[in-house]
């Protein structure tokens, strides 16, 4: 019976976020569930199907019978560089645990793949030589978020690597599935060859989700690849932009039973990529005009209008607290419209101390990015709420939550659902825990780049993303740079990098 061990270590690093990640970042338990999991809170994953790589690979695993052995497995909110020593002292951690617990005949890892650590442009790449001197040369599987920035170098210290192939990433489970299926293949002694292409072009996040061209049928040439016989497993990752690092950027990968078919199967890949080039562009609304188009689409639909508030998206490093969205939607006027979530504890704690039903003035929001502004007016605290709630959207289903103090405010016909974690707006629950039916509203001003639209897509009647400044810089070619690889695209089509 083959012995795996289990484990993992996951930052999105955003270089241009004001919020530090040092190892307390990682060392408490966030909203959504990150933290410092330990063997017990791994063993816990066993036999359930929630969207987590981990979950998925002992569901293979169970399911051939392998002996796994938990580690432990480390993540934080998007943030700025990972301090050195948070780095040190995890990635040390894991490794003393795979030298005490050996030996193994392979590891499994849940990493991300743009972690950037102060010293380091790669933290995946250092990590994997870390476990490749503790572990020695046996077959090491990693699963990767669709947004890693992933050199060579961690190509070569893996054995192979598999990335999601949904955004919003609705398959996490099923991509720990997948890097099951290979470990099996190395298992078994089969051979496997390696392809790796990086592309000439930065890909802006708003036009990388999956549920629209081009990356819908990009995506879908994968199931092609593969059923070719003799290609294992081909990856496309749209990279995160967000990282002022050499290697930000796309890159595609291979595995086979020839380099031929490896190579193949990459270059067709970056191919089919490099020809919809003109399509992977920027593409978002000013802020005023995107309320005014909200407005008036909402007199007449059936479903909520969604504002995507794409660049002030915690999922991607952003600080979920900046109001230019907020203070349009009060100045025009709106109806029924309902934000979130906008980060602010200092407001929901004054809120709690009031009760619902109160008045409060407060500076809400605008406060954690550099030249902002808190929203100063008079709000009525009509919801309060604290404490766990189940997740129930397809990014967190089955997850037990918990965005501590929360307040539902409103102003004018304009409600503002406050939490005191830095979370995304990707699961309705968040809504219903203050009382807001999202269904109901006229419009929903989302802050979140693309994950909203696993739950929210289905129940909306249109979608506009907004171009609203926050520490997310949607436009490759308005991105300061400093670090990035000279030659590269600004965009598809876009400027040249020239450092």
């Amino acid at each position: 019976m083959p012995r795996i061990a289990m484990g993992g270590f996951s930052h999105e690093t955003n270089t241009f976020s004001p919020i530090s990640t040092p190892y307390e970042s990682f060392a408490g338990r966030g909203g959504d569930g990150r933290g410092l999991m330990d063997r017990d809170d791994l063993l816990q994953m066993r036999g359930k199907k929630y969207n987590n790589g981990l979950s998925g690979f002992f569901g293979f695993a169970d399911k051939e019978g392998y002996d796994i052995e938990p580690l432990l497995y480390a993540s934080t909110m998007p943030s700025d560089q990972v301090a050195r020593d948070a780095f040190e002292r995890i990635s040390d951690q894991l490794c003393e645990l795979i030298k005490e617990k050996g030996p193994f005949d392979g590891i499994y890892l849940s990493l991300h793949g743009a972690m950037v650590v102060e010293d380091y442009q790669d933290g995946e790449t250092e990590l994997l030589r870390k476990v490749r001197k503790a572990a020695g040369n046996i077959p090491l599987v990693a699963s990767l978020d669709l947004h890693g920035n992933i050199t060579a170098e961690s190509i070569d210290l893996s054995s192979a690597m598999a990335g999601f192939r949904t955004y919003p990433h609705v398959d996490i489970f099923e991509t720990g599935y997948r890097c099951g299926q290979v470990m099996k293949h190395l298992l078994q002694g089969k051979p496997l060859f390696k392809a790796y292409r990086m592309l000439p072009f930065i890909i802006p996040l708003s036009s990388q989700t999956t549920n629209a061209e081009p990356a819908r049928s990009v995506y879908a040439l994968i199931d092609d690849l593969e059923n070719i016989p003799g290609v294992i497993s081909v990856s496309f990752m749209e990279g995160f932009p967000p990282a002022d690092i050499y290697h930000a950027g796309p890159t595609v990968f291979a595995y086979a039973e020839t380099q031929a078919l490896a190579d193949e199967a990459a270059q067709r890949m970056a191919d089919t990529v490099i020809e919809r080039e003109d399509e992977w562009v920027c593409n978002l609304i000013d802020v005023d005009p995107a309320v005014e188009q909200a407005m008036q689409l909402s007199n007449k639909a059936a479903k909520p209008v969604i504002l995507a508030d794409v660049q002030d998206n915690a999922g991607a490093g952003s600080t979920s607290d900046t109001t230019w969205i907020l203070e349009s939607l009060v100045k025009h006027g709106a109806k029924g419209a309902v934000l979130g979530l906008m980060f602010d504890p200092e407001a929901a704690e004054i809120a709690h101390q009031a009760g619902e039903g109160a008045q409060v003035k407060l500076g809400l929001g605008g406060k954690l990015i550099p030249g902002q502004e808190p929203y100063e007016a008079v709000f009525v605290v009509e919801r309060l709420a604290d404490g766990d709630f189940p997740a129930t959207g397809p990014m967190g289903k089955g997850r037990i939550t918990n965005l501590g103090k929360m307040a539902l405010l409103r102003i004018d016909d304009v409600r503002v659902v406050v939490s005191s974690a830095r979370v995304q707006a990707n699961d309705q629950s968040y809504f219903r825990h203050v009382g807001i039916e999202p269904s109901k509203a006229k419009i929903l001003a989302l802050k979140s780049s693309h994950h909203y639209r696993a739950d929210f897509e289905p129940i909306s009647s249109a979608i506009l993303q907004v171009a609203a400044p926050a520490a997310v810089i949607d436009d490759p070619a308005k991105t300061p740079y400093k670090h990035l690889r000279p030659g590269v695209r600004l965009g598809g089509n876009g400027p040249v990098f020239k450092g």
